[in-house]
């Protein structure tokens, strides 16, 4: 009897942690990582859902697939400041200035220097995902391009050269 209780013991003790296997999350540069978001129960948000929550936050947030920081300003007036190595030194800091929008199914940047970029966006309990809607030969379209991991109201970085 007490080998049959130590057998019954194993058995409900391997369920148990059977059922406590972490759930498997999708590679961040895999074309299927938009889909395992909306498995999570995310949707993207449409274009007055994005412009309300962009308007006036900075974003601070990661690459996707590569190392580093970036940081961006959303102004309420369509202006963005986009720092792509947030570990610069604050007088030496390389910025972009350019423009934002939302659109029904997309939210876009331009900036004179760079293409002009549109990604999904979904909001989560980690952050902010932008999504890739074109792809290229390493990046293909459900990708993750970047995401913001902490937002701030306002201009937390101070942009002298914006307004809103």
């Amino acid at each position: 009897m007490k080998r049959m209780t130590g057998w019954l013991a194993i058995f409900w003790l391997g369920l148990a942690l059977a059922a406590c296997e972490p759930e498997e999350k999708i590679d961040e540069g895999s074309g299927e990582f938009e889909a395992w978001l909306q498995q999570q129960g995310m949707s993207s948000l449409g274009g007055g859902e994005a412009t309300e929550l962009l308007s006036d936050v900075t974003l601070y947030g990661r690459y996707g697939g590569a190392e580093g920081r970036w940081v961006e300003y959303y102004s309420k007036g369509g202006v963005s400041v986009f720092q792509p190595d947030a570990d610069q030194n604050p007088k030496r800091r390389l910025v972009y200035i350019g423009t934002w929008w939302a659109e029904p199914d997309r939210t876009c940047f331009s900036y004179p220097e760079r293409k002009l970029d549109c990604y999904r966006v979904y909001s989560g309990k980690a952050g902010i995902y932008f999504i890739r809607i074109e792809g290229g030969a390493d990046r293909p379209p459900g990708s993750l391009a970047v995401m913001a991991d902490a937002i701030r109201a306002g201009n937390t970085e101070n942009y002298p050269f914006v307004a809103n």
